[in-house]
């Protein structure tokens, strides 16, 4: 499977407010208000899993960089799971011993 970077603008980004202004400022071909929304989806994330404040910029950068390339098509959503659905195994009966006695 190929290997891709994801571009980042800037080495690092002082606050949020910076990284959302760049990141409206790379994807003008979408809507500001997308970008934002799927920055603050990935912040939500790292909130979520406990990802350290000091690592969180440049993941949420990443993350959403990679989400809104997905959209516009620049790459492929290739690791997404397949959303096929899969045959479930038929439940097996209760054995006679587990059979509650009355």
């Amino acid at each position: 499977m190929p290997s891709h970077t994801i571009p980042r603008c800037c080495a690092s980004h002082s606050d949020w407010a910076q990284l959302s202004e760049h990141l409206v400022a790379d994807f003008t071909n979408a809507h500001a208000g997308d970008v934002l929304a799927e920055l603050s989806r990935a912040r939500q994330a790292l909130d979520f899993v406990g990802l350290p404040a000091s690592e969180q910029l440049e993941v949420a950068e990443l993350m959403t960089r990679h989400e809104m390339l997905v959209r516009a098509g620049k790459i492929s959503a290739a690791v997404r799971l397949d959303p096929e659905l899969h045959p479930r195994r038929a439940k097996e009966p209760e054995s006679a011993s587990s059979a509650p006695t009355g």
